[in-house]
């Protein structure tokens, strides 16, 4: 999952910083994006895109997404 990495390097954010927002450990968020995991829990993958502003297929599939492409949410986690 090195996209999370990428994503989150392009929007300045830290590893603390990034879990701090999506509400994941630090210790997940690098683990992903060291790929040492096998797969991803669809929770995991949905807080880390919230707090990215993407959508989650943007984490596992390279794309030309940029800052003004951001998705919206609505407060219960529907994107808008």
């Amino acid at each position: 999952m090195s996209e999370i990495k990428r994503l989150r390097q392009e929007r300045g954010l830290s590893r603390d910083e990034l879990a701090a927002l999506s509400g994941i450990s630090s210790l997940t968020i690098r683990a992903h994006e060291l790929a040492t995991v096998n797969g991803t829990e669809t929770k995991t993958a949905e807080a880390i895109a919230h707090a990215l502003g993407v959508p989650v297929h943007a984490l596992f599939f390279p794309s030309d997404i940029n800052k003004s492409e951001k998705i919206g949410y609505s407060e219960n986690g529907v994107g808008v």
